[in-house]
């Protein structure tokens, strides 16, 4: 199984995690699939954002508890660093040698910031109003041939879209969102139904997903 990677663990934050030992198994209702494979987010109906950080320990043995614990210190951290309670550690999910780190991000600004990475999720017209620019050529998520351009996307300014180069450093990032998919950018395939898609590509261009 290849390896993933979980951006919440610095060098030394792992260093001292392969001393721990597996000690349970936690359960959540709240995604879809419960139980990620690959590193996940999700955009909530208010924009606030769900991460869910996968990564790989076949080789060692860990504490829950006390990793949920020391997810939560770095939250802890980011808040006070901030000066906002933007940051909360869900949950830490284990099932057999696959780790799940659930993060929540109160909106699109903390998101981006504490990934360092470009991230905007709202309306086109947001996006425009933002200084955005959408010159873009976006195809139909169910017929590559059908495509729609920068004048269509002026045209839809009530259409929610987002606009990310987080996947350029952790690969594979599936997305789900409150709404339907419509127009995709290229590198970018259907997943578990109209309102969830893949990321593939890993380039540093930017990926952008418009829905409703």
């Amino acid at each position: 199984m290849k390896q993933r990677k979980m951006k919440i663990i610095y060098p030394a934050f792992l260093a001292i995690l392969i001393a721990f030992s597996l000690t349970g198994c936690n359960k959540t209702e709240d995604f879809v699939p419960d139980f990620k494979l690959e590193n996940a987010i999700k955009v909530n109906s208010d924009l606030s954002i769900t991460a869910t950080l996968v990564d790989n320990f076949s080789e060692y043995y860990y504490n829950v508890d006390e990793l949920y614990h020391m997810i939560n210190d770095e939250v802890l951290a980011f808040n006070e660093k901030t000066g906002t309670e933007s940051m909360t550690a869900e949950n830490v999910l284990v099932e057999e040698e696959i780790v799940n780190a659930v993060l929540k991000f109160a909106d699109r600004e903390a998101y981006a910031l504490y990934n360092e990475a470009v991230f905007f999720v709202g309306t086109i017209e947001e996006a425009l109003n933002s200084g955005l620019r959408l010159n873009q050529i976006l195809h139909d998520i169910n017929d590559e041939e059908k495509t729609i351009d920068k004048d269509d996307l002026d045209a839809m300014k009530d259409y929610f879209i987002l606009i990310t180069n987080e996947h350029r450093e952790i690969g594979p990032l599936s997305v789900e969102v409150f709404g339907r998919i419509s127009y995709v950018s290229n590198g970018i395939a259907a997943w578990h139904g109209r309102n969830s898609v893949m990321i593939l590509d890993v380039s540093d261009e930017l990926i952008y997903i418009l829905f409703k």
